[in-house]
């Protein structure tokens, strides 16, 4: 009876090794497998009978005359360690490996190591993303207070020397009237100078966003593009009202800014649609009658301008989608968790 208990117990203790998802491996003294489970046969190709090699770690690192070669093997306190395990298919993978010893008696020097590995590569590979997403918000942190340093190095400096010049030139032409019409010129042209610094102050550092705020921004930006000489009408629907600035809110402008940008400058469209609708989550939509162009073209060369929506609508832990065809138009839509964001809902407005 006892016998037939102890057979029970040993095919559960079976039935369990086969089915775990992490690799059991067990090898001897000569790094001889004595023992492997089907997941980590499946990981690396490993039978029994093989020799397992060591961890690429192992391989390159420094060890004394007479050490155990082996980390986690000559580690009595270190029970898991991470590394690049080679494989019968040949490329190493990534791996966390835990380590015990089976009891042999009173022969330690022979005891078997018990290894239980596991695949990390989408653990790494969901940490890479985080810190790529992390060094794309500080990117763009950093970016906008750059922006907003050579938007005041212009308001501050370029912007006062041309108004400067321009008193200069007016008392000059008041006390010379008959300099004749190259005195004007050159006052023209600085008029036009000082317009171009304080259209790139702007454009560089919204102060109406960080003023008045999102939709006072928007609502600058459609009067720009909705200037009679551009003929272009510029729509803008939305449900929300900003409580105070963040980065979220940042983000949103910059990827109108852009949308808008290439809507008129590249797609030559006429009429533009700005929404922007946020509950349990946020959606923001841009759609333009332009001249569209084909989506299969983004894949082989996206522009500047694509990757900087693409990681504003990351830094949102959000997603960009976009829709186009040639002579269709374009729609840009960027949706995200409101939580990433410290907009809130209110009644539906236009602006």
């Amino acid at each position: 009876m006892i016998e037939h208990a102890s057979d029970m117990e040993t095919q559960r203790l079976k039935e369990l090794f086969n089915v775990l998802n992490d690799g059991i491996v067990v090898m001897d003294k000569h790094r001889v497998i004595v023992f492997v489970n089907p997941a980590a046969t499946q990981m690396t190709g490993w039978s029994l009978g093989d020799v397992i090699p060591y961890c690429l770690y192992c391989q390159q690192r420094t060890v004394a005359e007479g050490e155990e070669r082996c980390f986690l093997a000559s580690q009595p306190t270190q029970s898991y360690f991470e590394s690049e395990m080679p494989t019968k298919r040949g490329a190493p993978i990534p791996v966390g490996m835990s380590r015990t010893f089976l009891s042999s008696g009173t022969h330690s020097s022979s005891r078997d190591m018990v290894i239980i590995i596991r695949d990390v590569t989408v653990e790494r590979q969901a940490k890479e993303l985080e810190l790529r997403s992390q060094i794309n918000h500080h990117t763009l942190v950093v970016q906008e207070e750059e922006r907003k340093r050579l938007s005041q190095e212009l308001h501050d400096g370029i912007s006062q020397t041309l108004y400067g010049i321009n008193l200069r030139l007016e008392h000059w032409m008041n006390q010379h009237p008959a300099e004749g019409e190259e005195l004007h010129e050159v006052y023209r042209q600085v008029q036009r100078c000082a317009t171009e610094v304080r259209q790139m102050s702007r454009t560089l550092y919204p102060a109406v966003l960080y003023d008045l705020g999102l939709t006072a921004a928007i609502r600058t930006l459609a009067e720009q593009m909705s200037a009679p000489t551009r003929k272009v009408s510029v729509n803008i629907q939305q449900n929300w009202v900003q409580d105070e600035l963040n980065p979220s809110v940042v983000h949103v402008y910059r990827i109108v800014q852009e949308a808008l940008h290439n809507a008129v400058h590249h797609g030559k469209a006429t009429s533009i649609e700005v929404s922007f609708v946020c509950g349990q989550d946020c959606t923001l939509r841009i759609t333009d009658n332009g001249l569209g162009f084909d989506l299969n073209s983004l894949a082989s060369t996206p522009g500047y301008g694509l990757r900087n929506m693409r990681e504003r609508a990351s830094a949102l832990q959000g997603r960009l989608n976009i829709w186009s065809a040639p002579l269709q138009g374009t729609t840009i839509e960027v949706a995200f968790s409101a939580e990433a964001s410290l907009l809130q809902k209110r009644g539906e407005q236009h602006v």
